[in-house]
């Protein structure tokens, strides 16, 4: 086997960088042995899967100087963030529902969501957090997330998508919450959630297949649903509104055929990078056209190759006959590696990280970026993060915040 051999990683158009030859946690090989079952780390335990025990492990940069540094700890689990600009203080959104402002010395609260958000399955939760183009005069700011509803018996937790409004102290008043739209959840798992502004009040919004394994409503392959896609809206006092035209379907729903989109970016040419969570073998970089809808084909479809519903990852040419878009990149479970995490254009941060897409996986903590090069897509392994991947931030300075699933995060700078 070479390193990151065609036998793990199938590219479209695509080539890849010596870095990770030896793949390199024992630890994390061990760990996700109990997962290669299943149907990935951010899967489902509807049907019969095992969440791991959290763990950690060395953190260690393997491209050009990075360094990693501890940022935060704690217990609870950091997904996401995003920059107040009235302080400049970090906003880090929590699964568990918590939302926290920290100055670079101290962590403080700014919105308690836990006693209407869903905690019942690992996959809910607080999921998602934007602020509203003119945050800074309206001081809004529109969630994501699985409300709260009972553990046993059937799920009957929708996805929320709301907005709530900064009080006078600078928290958000649970009292100003307006419910915009209602996702109704067949199953606990596969909720995606991410909420991208990308301007004009215009807004990117995840929405997982709706659970269980092997999609089986067939939710993925239907435009006219909004479960498997990326929504597209455009908000204002309260209310959004389709931004496309009507093409069929959904007004709501831009890009169908997606699993479990977590987590997805855009770049200064219009490019929609979306890491999507593969089922039993495949896990995908999607890259886009924005205003361009696109099927990225689930269920039908698993990386590059036709879904086989048994489980069976065997690489064969597919007979599919549909307009679907390959993803840019899909890799396989293997090293380690189970579930993708995905993460940000890379503008800014570290020079050496700046003009591609970065991205990591849950279960291996590897890290890695996607860039053009003398116009050929390249992957470059950058490290690993030292823990369980669950979601990637900004910090204060400008640089790339990683967080894990045990609580603690690290900065690369």
């Amino acid at each position: 086997m070479g390193p990151m051999g065609q036998q793990y990683r199938t590219f479209r158009a695509f080539k890849h960088t010596l870095g990770e030859s030896l793949i390199h946690k024992a630890r994390s090989l061990l760990i996700c042995s109990i997962l290669l079952s299943s149907m990935g780390c951010l899967s489902n335990d509807d049907d019969g899967f095992d969440w791991p025990d959290p763990t950690d492990f060395e953190c260690n940069m393997a491209f050009e100087e990075l360094k990693c540094t501890d940022y935060i700890q704690g217990t609870e689990t950091p997904h996401h963030s995003v920059i107040n600009p009235l302080n400049g203080e970090v906003w880090i959104v929590y699964l568990n529902g918590f939302v926290k402002s920290w100055d670079g010395e101290d962590l403080n609260w700014v919105a308690d969501l836990s006693g209407i958000v869903n905690r019942c399955h690992m996959e809910q939760g607080l999921l998602g957090l934007d602020l509203e183009s003119d945050f800074e005069n309206t001081k809004t700011v529109l969630v994501s997330f699985i409300e709260e509803g009972k553990c046993e018996g059937d799920n009957q937790s929708d996805l929320i998508l709301a907005s709530l409004e900064l009080n006078e102290y600078g928290l958000l008043n649970l009292d100003s919450l307006t419910v915009l739209k209602r996702i109704s959840q067949p199953y606990r798992n596969h909720n995606g959630g991410h909420l991208l502004n990308i301007g004009d009040n215009r807004f990117l919004w995840g929405i997982g297949d709706g659970g269980s394994a092997h999609d089986p409503l067939l939710n993925g392959q239907n435009s006219s649903n909004p479960l498997g896609s990326i929504y597209y809206f455009s908000y204002e006092n309260n209310t959004i509104a389709p931004v496309m035209e009507d093409q069929g379907g959904d007004p709501f729903v831009l890009h169908y055929g997606v699993r479990n989109p977590w987590r997805f970016d855009l770049d200064p040419n219009g490019g929609l990078w979306i890491a999507d969570v593969g089922q039993a073998c495949w896990e995908e970089v999607n890259l886009v056209n924005l205003t361009e809808r696109a099927n990225l084909g689930w269920s039908d479809r698993e990386g590059f190759h036709k879904f086989d519903r048994n489980g069976i990852c065997e690489i064969t040419d597919s007979d599919d006959v549909g307009d679907y878009v390959d993803p840019l990149l899909a890799y396989a479970h293997e090293n380690g590696n189970c579930s993708i995490t995905g993460g940000y254009w890379m503008d800014w941060g570290p020079d050496s990280l700046r003009g591609g897409y970065l991205y990591g996986d849950f279960c291996s903590g590897s890290m890695w970026l996607i860039r053009e090069e003398s116009g050929t897509w390249i992957e470059h392994y950058v490290g690993a993060s030292g823990g369980m991947i669950v979601g990637f931030g900004q910090s204060g300075e400008g640089n790339l915040v990683v967080f894990h699933w045990m609580g603690d995060s690290v900065v690369i700078s």
